[in-house]
């Protein structure tokens, strides 16, 4: 799952060449949602949705999904995938410090240790470009991947606690990603009504479909099983693979530079989810 959704950074940063962006995680999730849809008719697993389960799966789509990935897909327009995965590891810390307000954890000095250690690494992102915050694409690319992290832990937070009268999983993420391409798509026309398809490269439709299919289908799916087997903060510590994945990627096929200062980061950020998560065996 970690590795697959490492490359959807990538995939995105094609997508968005040519293809609006909330167009992209629209399409992305009609696909994923139908293909799920069809999996639980032929298999005869469909459920009937009563309005209380039904909210709980729209309140869970406009986080996880239209916000979290619509926002994450904006923001590759304006800055690289690689930087893009890198802020993303901050999604364990948020998720964290949530279940810290929230009662839900305890604070700890290993845990003190790992959060001072995952903000140095971001303090040495943005210390030699904090000039580039003046550039206004660029500042709503931050701010938008920065949104995008803070929705997907609310959403991980009320995934995991939110079980009683609930649909079964996949149904569940089936009628999220059929909600959530219904509101991205939307958005899209509503901000730009005329779509010209003819613009459309191969590259991104193919990175679409990719998305669709190894994004949603494959890691969603697996981390929404996740959710209901682990802890939710540590099913979030996946996210220290992504980013590996994401800036080798970057690197290899589409020329992003990978600084000193971004592996030393990339390292201290890593390190300090490791330290938060790790228990000692019995």
């Amino acid at each position: 799952m970690a590795f697959f959704w490492g490359t959807t950074f990538l995939a995105i940063r094609v997508a968005v060449e040519t293809m609006p962006p909330f167009l992209i995680a629209g399409i992305r999730n009609l696909i994923s949602g139908s293909i799920i849809f069809l999996y639980l008719l032929f298999q005869k697993k469909l459920e009937q949705v009563n309005p209380r389960q039904f909210l709980h799966a729209f309140i869970l789509s406009l986080l996880m999904i239209v916000l979290a990935n619509g926002l994450t897909t904006y923001s590759e327009k304006y800055i690289t995938s690689g930087l893009a995965s890198l802020i993303s590891t901050l999604s364990p810390f948020c998720v964290l410090v949530l279940n810290l307000i929230l009662g839900y954890e305890k604070l700890s000095f290993k845990t003190v240790i790992g959060i001072l250690l995952g903000m140095f690494g971001i303090f040495l992102i943005y210390q030699s470009s904090l000039s580039d915050l003046l550039i206004p694409e660029y500042r709503q690319g931050i701010f938008a991947i920065l949104l995008a992290i803070l929705a997907w832990a609310f959403g991980t937070i009320i995934m995991k606690r939110g079980r009683e009268n609930a649909l079964t999983m996949l149904m569940n993420v089936c009628v999220q990603m059929l909600i959530a391409g219904v509101v991205l798509t939307s958005i899209q026309f509503s901000l730009t009504p005329t779509i010209s398809m003819l613009a459309w490269s191969t590259k991104s439709i193919l990175a679409v479909i990719y998305l669709a299919l190894f994004g949603s289908v494959v890691g969603y799916v697996a981390f929404s099983y996740l959710l209901t087997q682990l802890p939710s903060t540590k099913v979030t510590v996946l996210s220290y693979v992504n980013v590996v994945v994401a800036l080798f990627l970057g690197w290899l096929i589409l020329d992003e530079v990978i600084t000193g200062r971004i592996i030393l980061a990339a390292t201290l950020i890593i390190s300090g989810v490791i330290i938060v998560n790790y228990k000692k065996s019995k």
